[in-house]
């Protein structure tokens, strides 16, 4: 078994890489909360996320070759080329000057972000340790 093929470490990985870059954005977003102008960037990835994990379809998919794409195949190649998207937030200006950074709402997106972080983290480790166990208990 390739450790690099587990689905779940896949997503882990996945969600914590677009973790890290929200944490960067807004750090980014709270530097520049006194630029006149500037507009606050945000980082999209869990609408991406869900629709990966979806089932596209109610019916099973038939497969009359080998070479065929089964569902989970499918799933298995989306969550593959899952990737996270950085935007601006336009629509809003909270002041006069232009500048549409909400400290309060920063803070609060910044420690959801600290705690999905952790989370993702400890199951990362759990998920390694129970491999690692498979490891040393087939020696």
């Amino acid at each position: 078994m390739n450790i690099t093929s587990d689905l779940s470490l896949t997503l882990l990985r996945k969600g914590l890489n677009a973790l890290s870059e929200r944490q960067s954005v807004i750090a980014h977003n709270v530097a520049n909360i006194e630029t006149p102008g500037y507009k606050a960037s945000d980082v999209a990835f869990e609408e991406n996320l869900r629709h990966a994990l979806a089932s596209s379809s109610t019916v099973p998919m038939q497969t009359t070759d080998a070479a065929h794409l089964t569902e989970q195949g499918r799933q298995r190649q989306e969550i593959a080329e899952l990737t996270h998207a950085t935007y601006r937030r336009n629509q809003t200006s909270m002041r006069k000057d232009g500048n549409n950074v909400d400290i309060e709402n920063e803070m609060l997106d910044l420690a959801e972000t600290a705690l999905r972080f952790q989370a993702m983290t400890s199951l990362a480790s759990k998920k390694l340790a129970m491999m690692r166990m498979v490891v040393q208990e087939s020696r």
